[in-house]
């Protein structure tokens, strides 16, 4: 069976690859282990987190939830501006439960547990309804389950209620990219890159990686317009790249001109240089192409 479509960031995000936390977040360390969905629980599994403290994992789905206080009485008013208008009146307590349910639903998503995620989700709707965050999460849920027309609801509904919002936008792009729209997600990933040049640099690449495959792939003929940017693209990556995007994207072309002899040749010397949670994301674009079976 395909593997669900994962990692938005996200978080960053993602970002992909689709989920993780706004660039600001804390979560754990990244576990590259796939969790089934089981029963619900009260407290976070650590194991099911996959991004490092402070950092956005490259196409994860971005839930835009900031590290929690230590107690509901230390929520700021800084911190309780990043909520909406309409949980502005709530005690600090209802704030502090939004916030630690919110961490937890995108713990849960990431660990592909979905159940526990929505359920999480629905506590919060409870308290209030129209939180972007939520809709942002309900997004990275439905790709999961690969109804891309509910997750684009889903993820258009985050923007609508925080226009701008990084994560959504990167979701959007990727959205488009799984469904092989690439002319869409080849623009839509560059007017991202673009307009946020603060971009942390595993997300950059990430974006230049998914940008690389989208134009090779609207190549229809050696030499063409397309296979001539894609490859001026590839000469730009440096093999000294703190990111495997040099590698995978040599490992896309040969994929794409039918050598899986030279793509995997690509992937092994990678797996020699790289983490494998680093190379996770990558590989996770080869999957919806195709080219590679499920992790």
């Amino acid at each position: 069976m395909k593997k669900p479509l994962l990692k938005l960031v996200a978080a960053s995000f993602a970002m992909s690859p689709i989920a993780g936390f706004t660039q600001d977040s804390n979560v754990g360390d990244l576990n590259p282990n796939r969790l089934g969905i089981g029963e619900a629980s009260s407290g976070i599994d650590e194991s099911a987190r996959l991004t490092r403290p402070g950092q956005l994992l490259p196409g994860e789905f971005g839930s835009g939830i900031d590290e929690l206080p230590e107690a509901p009485s230390e929520i700021t008013a800084q911190e309780a501006v990043k909520l909406p208008d309409s949980v502005a009146n709530l005690k600090p307590a209802q704030k502090y439960e939004i916030q630690t349910l919110l961490q937890e639903a995108a713990t849960f998503i990431q660990g592909i547990r979905l159940q526990e995620g929505l359920d999480r989700l629905i506590q919060i709707e409870a308290i209030s309804p129209d939180l972007y965050q939520t809709y942002n999460l309900r997004g990275a849920i439905f790709t999961k389950l690969r109804d891309f027309g509910k997750a684009r609801q889903a993820f258009n509904k985050a923007l609508q209620l925080q226009p701008g919002l990084m994560e959504a936008l990167f979701n959007l792009a990727e959205l488009d990219f799984v469904e092989k729209k690439f002319a869409s997600a080849v623009s839509a990933f560059t007017n991202l890159k673009a307009n946020n040049p603060n971009l942390r640099p595993e997300t950059l690449k990430l974006i230049d990686y998914k940008v690389f495959i989208g134009t090779l792939m609207q190549s229809q003929a050696k030499d063409d317009a397309f296979d001539k940017k894609a490859l001026a693209m590839l000469d730009s990556f440096d093999f000294l790249d703190d990111y495997p995007v040099y590698y995978y994207s040599q490992a896309a072309l040969a994929f794409k001109n039918d050598d899986k002899e030279e793509a995997e040749g690509w992937m092994t010397t990678a797996q020699r240089i790289y983490d494998k949670p680093t190379q996770t994301i990558y590989i996770d674009a080869l999957i919806e192409m195709g080219w590679v079976d499920s992790l």
